[in-house]
């Protein structure tokens, strides 16, 4: 508990002194203070505040106390971050684009070139998912897994959510076929065709997918790039429409990367309490915090059953692995029966895998590296940003994910810059596939998921150049 305690101080402090919430120069609570405020122990807070002096965050004066350093001086991006979000409050129904059946063809969901399909993956995993197809028998080939999935996979898939707060049984999960089919069954168990779901906006386009394809109608809610869906827009949202399930990402949501603070959690599961509303939490970047301390879940603050954990490793790990799960809570029947209807089982091989890699501490290993890399792509990013979209009007600033929200000239089409940047082999991602209004056309996702080689540094100069020239 201690060592939790720890990390998530740790963590929200970091946040804090990036965001600049906690300014350059400015003096840090004491020791005693923060232990005080908190209800933890000094050396608790000690110990955070020697690993933030380590990082070169803060610095300690003698007989003054410890003080912000200069952060964001260093900032290579001196602009604004975008405004909360004032999506229009109608539940509308969803149309989602042919433009994102062409990106994902063109294998570039988190890219602008295209180039990561030829980019080496994890080959421990690899190893681990060969020699567990070679060890499987003719008996497991020839049957189905059980619909919850592998108990062993599933034990170890608790143990990792344990670090986010959630205190989850291997029997309260199930296995799924990836993030998107965790969310598919989490719509499909709380809600009916015809139903208004409540959203952030901007919101992750493939659950604007689900929407469609399950005809249910949209309710964009206000959200802030840095701290997620306003828990005061949900609650006005509550007291004008009929909604019967939230789906929320409070961890390094795509497409700004917001972090939803502790205090916001709570509210918000406080106000769906009050209606006894379902939540569906979508996690899968959760584990891709820029710091050692992955946030707290919105859903280990549950305890009635009303949250709808979905998470996977595709964004961690592989996007290949089409391995995800659910804490389904009160609708573990639903979701269970669901399951089989959709998929029938989950692959024996590619769990048992996934299983030895996990045993094995490849997948600690990983993130451990894949953490310090993506923190240094994104700042890499904003560099680019800096030289090549200058006239950028606002880019989010997260402190985890893949992604930042960046926000041009009102005159720019993003759409347009779509059809443009084909013609020049870039592959944009328009800021109208993350909402079911007309709105965010000005804006663009761009990722920080893989190295910048030659070819996306020149993407992004190219980039700079069509806006500049804001294609008819």
């Amino acid at each position: 508990m201690t060592d939790f305690l720890y990390r998530q101080l740790l963590r929200e402090l970091t946040e804090e002194i990036y965001s600049g919430r906690r300014p350059a120069g400015t003096r840090m609570p004491s020791i005693r203070e923060l232990s005080d405020e908190r209800g933890i122990s000094k050396s608790t807070v000690l110990n955070a505040y020697d690993r933030l002096e380590a990082e070169g965050l803060i610095t300690a004066r003698p007989r003054s106390g410890y003080y912000v350093e200069g952060r964001q001086a260093q900032d290579p991006l001196a602009i604004k971050t975008p405004l909360v979000s004032r999506p229009e409050s109608m539940p509308l129904p969803v149309s989602s684009a042919q433009i994102l059946v062409d990106i994902m063809q063109r294998g570039a969901a988190f890219d602008l070139v295209g180039e990561s399909a030829r980019e080496l993956g994890n080959d421990s995993l690899r190893r681990s998912l060969a020699r567990a197809q070679r060890r499987q028998t003719t008996g497991e080939q020839d049957n189905y897994d059980t619909p919850e999935g592998m108990l062993g996979l599933r034990s170890l898939i608790t143990g990792r959510l344990h670090l986010g707060g959630s205190n989850i049984d291997p029997d309260g999960l199930v296995i799924t076929s990836g993030c998107q089919h965790a969310l598919l069954l989490a719509l499909m168990a709380t809600t009916r065709r015809g139903d208004v779901v409540a959203v952030e906006s901007p919101g992750f386009y493939g659950v604007f997918q689900l929407f469609e394809v399950l005809g249910l109608k949209a309710l964009e809610l206000p959200s802030s790039p840095e701290s997620g869906l306003s828990p005061e827009g949900f609650e006005l949202a509550l007291q004008h429409w009929d909604i019967k399930a939230l789906v929320v990402s409070p961890s390094y949501s795509t497409p700004t990367g917001a972090s939803m603070p502790e205090a916001n959690k709570q509210r918000i599961l406080s106000l769906a309490y009050s209606r006894d509303l379902p939540i569906i939490e979508d996690d899968i970047y959760g584990e891709l915090s820029f710091n050692e301390q992955r946030p707290r879940t919105l859903h280990s603050y549950d305890h009635r059953g009303l949250v709808l954990l979905c998470s996977s490793m595709s964004k961690s790990l592989s996007r290949d692995l089409r391995i995800g799960w659910i804490a389904p809570g009160l609708f573990k029947e639903q979701v269970t029966q669901l399951k089989v209807a959709t998929s029938l089982a989950s692959s024996r091989a590619q769990q048992q895998g996934l299983t030895d890699f996990l045993t094995e501490g490849g997948f600690d290993r990983h993130l451990r590296v894949r953490r310090g890399t993506l923190r240094q792509q994104y700042q890499q990013l904003l560099e680019l940003l800096g030289r090549y979209l200058p006239m950028m009007e606002s880019c989010s600033r997260p402190q985890g994910g893949l992604t930042v929200w960046v926000e041009l000239p009102e005159a720019v089409d993003s759409l347009k810059l779509y059809k443009a940047g084909l013609q020049r082999g870039i592959i944009l991602t328009p800021g109208r596939l993350f909402t079911a209004q007309e709105r965010h056309r000005n804006a663009l996702r761009i990722s920080f998921a893989f190295p910048w080689t030659k070819p996306r540094v020149e993407a992004l100069e190219a980039l700079g150049k069509l806006v500049t020239n804001c294609p008819d």
